[in-house]
């Protein structure tokens, strides 16, 4: 019964934000950038649940974003499957009210996901600027994100602690 709760909350999360990302956030741009909210949900469902949940749900939003982008089919599926079962090895580090570890797990996965879209989808097209790419685009998306993940992550907080009625780091 648990288990079908997790994941009928799990795929709310999933369409959620994935419309927030593609509808809201983009009006909310600063210079050309927008946060990677799919990224905060990846890494907290890998982090807060383990990573057979950070797999599927990075499965299902690369899923989204590949069906929605008109980039490689299968490169956002495997980059967030990938992200979200990495964090979920940190799941036994979790404690539910500590900040630290779920922004540097958010940090470290969308400076993963930047990189690795820059290789795969920019350095293989011959286009050398890494700096430039650094500079405009992967350090304020990875500020932006962070920004956002502190508002965002109480929510998930909040749906983890009382609808899986997870511990607390004072009660355990």
């Amino acid at each position: 019964m648990e288990t079908a709760k997790r994941i009928i909350i799990n795929l709310l999360l999933i369409i959620l934000f994935f419309v927030l990302q593609t509808t809201l956030f983009p009006m909310l741009k600063i210079t050309r950038i927008i946060p990677n909210i799919l990224i905060i949900l990846v890494s907290c469902t890998g982090f807060m649940q383990g990573d057979r949940a950070g797999l599927f749900v990075g499965f299902a939003c690369g899923l989204l974003l590949d069906v929605c982008s008109f980039e490689v089919f299968g490169f956002y599926s495997i980059l967030y499957m990938l992200i979200g079962y990495l964090n979920g090895f940190f799941h036994n580090l979790f404690y539910l009210k500590d900040l630290k570890i779920p922004a540097i797990m958010i940090t470290l996965s969308d400076i993963v996901c930047c990189f690795f879209t820059y290789f795969f989808l920019f350095l293989m097209r011959s286009r050398f600027n890494i700096g430039y790419y650094v500079v405009n685009i992967i350090l304020p998306e990875v500020v932006f994100t962070l920004l956002v993940a502190v508002i965002l992550y109480p929510l998930l907080w909040v749906i983890e602690a009382y609808v899986f009625k997870k511990k607390t780091a004072e009660s355990s």
